[in-house]
């Protein structure tokens, strides 16, 4: 969470920075004077000025506080009084051509950073998830076609098209997702854990719900990646802590269930409320190279009008890749 609000931080101020520098750069250009450019508000954190300005500038840098804004201070007499000689640098003196500039240089150059990321990315390339499945949902399509889980899709297509190789996990989601909303079959090649392959159909002609959601993967039974069933972060007062539950724990059974995979693990927490609340069961887990058998109560609560069980723990590891 702590990383996640850092990152956000982080990813805001550059946006800002990068949208005034726009605004400032595009100013200079056009001989008007800067005369403060800062990043965040608040309480000044740091401020300087640079020796070597270009002619007619004396710009003032400031980062603030609280980084939710910015803005570049220009020489304007709409606020505040001008001397004759520095009115030829004031920003409301400017043809409306250098004024109209000023303003879009701040958009342009966050379309600019924007462009320039999405190429680096492209560049570099993105770790995506191998397409090894995790157990179907019971009752799915996938669960009725035969699929256990820990399959490898190698190729996948629309029913009548030609196979084409699948390179990840999101590449099968794209197949599949197309194939519901056009309500054409899916045909899969997937090898099994033994090394065989297979070919089978999924047929999401018969399905009723067209919006890609979490609903529709559930309904087709393909829901996520195969990962290790491993407890992630445990929240304070759930079940998964009273229960004495820590991150790192790698969950192997829940009851007679032996567990192979995060989702089957999720699969199971759901289900336990299903019937009434959900009853106190024995969880052989892993920490540390020791087994540890501990009593887990998930709490039943409401999730779209269904009674589902929760533990209040992050549930799952990374899948392959």
């Amino acid at each position: 969470m702590l990383l996640t609000l850092i990152a956000f931080i982080v990813a805001l101020g550059l946006l800002i920075a990068v949208h005034e520098w726009g605004h400032y750069r595009m100013a200079v250009a056009r001989g008007v004077k800067v005369l403060r450019f800062s990043v965040g508000f608040g309480k000044q954190i740091a401020r300087f000025k640079p020796k070597n300005q270009r002619p007619g500038q004396d710009t003032e840098f400031v980062i603030g506080a609280i980084p939710f804004g910015g803005y570049v201070k220009m020489l304007d007499e709409r606020e505040a009084p001008v001397a004759a000689e520095e009115r030829h640098l004031a920003f409301n003196t400017q043809p409306l051509k250098s004024r109209a500039l000023i303003v879009a240089a701040g958009p342009a150059a966050n379309l600019i950073l924007a462009v320039l990321l999405y190429a680096l990315v492209n560049w570099i390339g993105v770790n995506e998830p191998r397409a090894i499945l995790s157990p179907p949902v019971a009752g799915s399509l996938a669960a009725q076609a035969g699929l256990q889980g820990g399959e490898t899709v190698r190729q996948a297509a629309l029913a009548g098209d030609e196979l084409k190789p699948v390179a990840s996990f999101e590449s099968l989601r794209w197949v599949l997702t197309r194939g519901a909303l056009d309500g054409q079959d899916v045909v899969l090649e997937v090898a099994r854990t033994d090394g065989r392959g297979r070919e089978l159909t999924l047929p999401l002609s018969s399905l009723k719900l067209r919006d890609p959601d979490a609903r529709l993967f559930r309904a087709i039974g393909i829901v996520s990646p195969l990962t290790t069933p491993t407890m992630g972060e445990v929240m304070d007062g759930g079940a998964a802590q009273r229960a004495g539950l820590q991150p790192g724990d790698v969950v192997r059974r829940v009851g007679n269930a032996p567990v192979q995979d995060g989702q089957q693990l999720r699969e199971l927490i759901r289900a336990s409320a299903a019937d009434g609340a959900p009853p106190a069961t024995d969880w052989q887990i892993e920490r540390d190279g020791r087994s540890l058998t501990l009593q887990v109560q998930p709490e039943a609560q409401d999730d779209k009008g269904q009674r589902v069980g929760r533990i209040g723990a992050y549930v799952g590891g990374l899948p392959r890749w």
